[in-house]
């Protein structure tokens, strides 16, 4: 007796099943938009483009932690810079969402870094 082994198919992601060849630029897309996976690699994108996003020297001082249920986890390194990012709480999050090209955040909250794992900042 065979065992078959079930791989994965496309239409477990959320896909349209359809008669016409589609490009594989395509398949990703839709993957990315539709899957645990694909909002993993947006938010992947958020924590490479972190500098980007909020500037180098406040990038120095803070760092994005994890994202749920759509609100973004920031650590900082001290009060100060705390109290800094949280001035520009809109902006961050309207740069992230243009990254995203959707709304992958829609708050913010600000933690302060215990001292052994602060950002790595020039002090």
């Amino acid at each position: 007796m065979a065992r078959t082994r079930r791989i994965f198919s496309l239409n477990e992601a959320g896909l349209k099943r359809s008669s016409k060849p589609t490009d594989i630029g395509s398949i990703l897309d839709d993957l990315r938009r539709s899957t645990v996976l694909g909002e993993h690699l947006e938010q992947a994108k958020v924590w490479a483009k972190w500098p980007e996003i909020v500037g180098e020297k406040t990038s120095a001082h803070t760092r994005p932690d994890h994202v749920k249920d759509g609100t973004l986890k920031v650590v900082a390194d001290s009060p100060v810079w705390m109290h800094r990012l949280s001035y520009r709480k809109w902006e961050v999050m309207r740069r992230i969402n243009r990254l995203a090209r959707r709304e992958l955040v829609s708050d913010i909250f600000f933690e302060l870094a215990p001292d052994d794992e602060a950002p790595a900042g020039d002090g």
